[in-house]
């Protein structure tokens, strides 16, 4: 249970610069494949393109960002949430640029391996998705992410929206707890790019609770 003193609440432009931050940490501390992709770079690199590409602007038509902070104003975690939104055409381009110093391969194939399921199953018009999902290393276990989805599992039950995810590995048992089942599980093996074991992504889905 999240301590009574955290509340959640829309980030702000404001903001962009600590939620990148705050990604950074989090994505650092918990995964195990960051080291793999983003070990031969300075921690601002990652920063940066998180803070340009994801949070320029914070909040979208499309997409909203709450956060999760204490009395005193501080970013403890935030959540970051598709709504939606009317069936557009498919822009081509986006993704990573390709940088110096930073596994290419390993990264596409951790984020377009699961491509294939948003695809098939994600209708844009009525479903949302939980881009992100990140709490402060030194706040974990206080209930925060449960928080932060809550948040955005009220939206998604007012609108009878069901929600697609893709979790790390880290992350499954977590989103099991608050509603959420595996679909589909898309397998890195990281011998392939310097690592050890077996890296599994989760492809999963939380139905909307009946109002009423």
């Amino acid at each position: 249970m999240a301590n009574p003193t955290i509340s959640t609440q829309l980030a702000s432009d404001a903001d962009a610069r600590h939620l990148a931050a705050l990604m950074t940490a989090a994505f650092s501390a918990s995964d195990a494949v960051y080291p793999l992709i983003w070990g031969k770079v300075d921690s601002k690199v990652h920063d940066l393109i998180s803070e340009r590409g994801l949070f320029t602007p914070v909040q979208k038509e499309d997409r909203i960002t709450y956060k999760a902070v204490d009395t005193q104003g501080k970013i403890l975690g935030f959540a970051t949430w598709t709504l939606p939104t009317e069936r557009k055409e498919k822009k081509e381009g986006g993704g990573l640029p390709d940088l110096p110093g930073v596994n290419m391969e390993l990264w596409t194939d951790k984020v377009l391996g699961m491509r294939q399921y948003s695809e098939r199953d994600v209708d844009v018009e009525k479903d949302m998705f939980l881009n992100y999902l990140f709490v402060d290393p030194a706040y974990h276990r206080r209930g925060i992410g449960s928080l932060l989805l809550e948040r955005g599992c009220q939206k998604a039950d007012d609108l009878q929206a069901k929600v697609w995810l893709t979790s790390t590995p880290v992350g499954i048992k977590a989103y099991e707890k608050n509603g959420w089942c595996v679909k589909e599980t898309h397998e890195i093996v990281l011998g392939q790019y310097g690592g050890e074991g077996t890296y599994t992504r989760a492809w999963m889905l939380r139905e909307p609770r009946r109002i009423g």
